[in-house]
């Protein structure tokens, strides 16, 4: 079980160091993380954050997986490149454009936060998997306008707020199911698109560690090699689990839709325990 899209110190949006992430990851007993930075404009370059890449132990023995990708803008929106040796050129490019040097690269392109920071505008561009959840865009509509109630909350209860903060995302997920009816094999991933940079009178809203224990990818067993990793999560077949609601598991209801495609579902449908997708195909 790991999580995807990750942000620390190389992007320009936050300035939290490699040390307190890996920490949190290790902490949360995940076997792998996915750190997807911003590139900077310009020419294709390495890719940020790659001298990370890597097994990393701590003292016990606790091993986690970095495996490392990169977040580009278009002029559709933004992509995410998995398996690329370098970021891929995106300035002033549309996103089919990146899209497909990013297959050239043998890279996988995923297209974060669809209806959020901007959005995605292509539907039609060749993209391989979609974040159907994305937990950025969860806390900044949740924290809007309501925000000092929020922060009194998050001194009384800051578990609870962050449950509150994740309802089933039913447009997200209605796109996917669009795009699987249409004979795509689209991967859905869940993002934490973590950044640990919303605070607020030296409160912190967004640590790493809760954010890593709540929402999960799940896939099928793997050596803990980059490759290996990589190709389970971009399999088609990791279940998305919202571990923030697994004392709630005996409540939760089974939908198939029919994509064949399952949610787990909670109070009648505004919260999911677990998305799971289409039958398997092999790996």
């Amino acid at each position: 079980m790991g999580v995807f899209h990750v942000h620390h110190a190389p992007s320009h949006d936050s300035d939290a160091p490699f040390e307190e992430l890996l920490a949190a990851a290790l902490a949360a007993e995940l076997d792998f993380v996915v750190l997807t930075e911003h590139a900077e404009p310009g020419a294709p370059g390495p890719l940020p954050a790659i001298e990370h890449a890597g097994v990393h132990a701590d003292a016990s023995g606790r091993r986690v997986l970095v495996l490392v990708g990169v977040e580009v803008g278009t002029s559709d929106g933004h992509l995410i490149a998995l398996g690329v040796p370098h970021t891929p050129a995106a300035d002033g490019r549309t996103g089919r454009e990146v899209i497909d040097e990013i297959h050239a690269l043998g890279g996988f392109a995923v297209v974060p936060h669809p209806f959020a920071y901007g959005g995605w505008r292509d539907w039609e561009a060749p993209f391989d998997g979609l974040e159907v959840q994305n937990n950025a865009s969860d806390f900044r509509a949740l924290l809007g306008p309501a925000l000092p109630l929020h922060l009194l909350r998050l001194l009384l209860d800051p578990a609870g707020l962050r449950e509150r903060a994740w309802r089933r995302p039913a447009r997200e997920l209605e796109r996917w199911e669009a795009l699987l009816a249409e004979g795509r094999p689209v991967v859905a991933l869940a993002g934490a698109d973590a950044h640990r940079n919303v605070g607020w009178a030296g409160l912190r809203l967004d640590p790493y560690e809760p954010l890593f224990r709540a929402i999960q990818m799940h896939c099928p067993a793997a050596p803990l090699e980059p490759a290996a990793v990589l190709a389970r999560l971009t399999s088609g077949r990791c279940r998305i689990r919202y571990r923030v609601y697994d004392a709630r598991a005996g409540e939760a209801r089974s939908v198939r839709f029919p994509s064949g495609r399952e949610e787990l579902q909670l109070d009648a449908g505004r919260r999911v325990l677990e998305i799971r997708p289409p039958p398997a195909r092999p790996l």
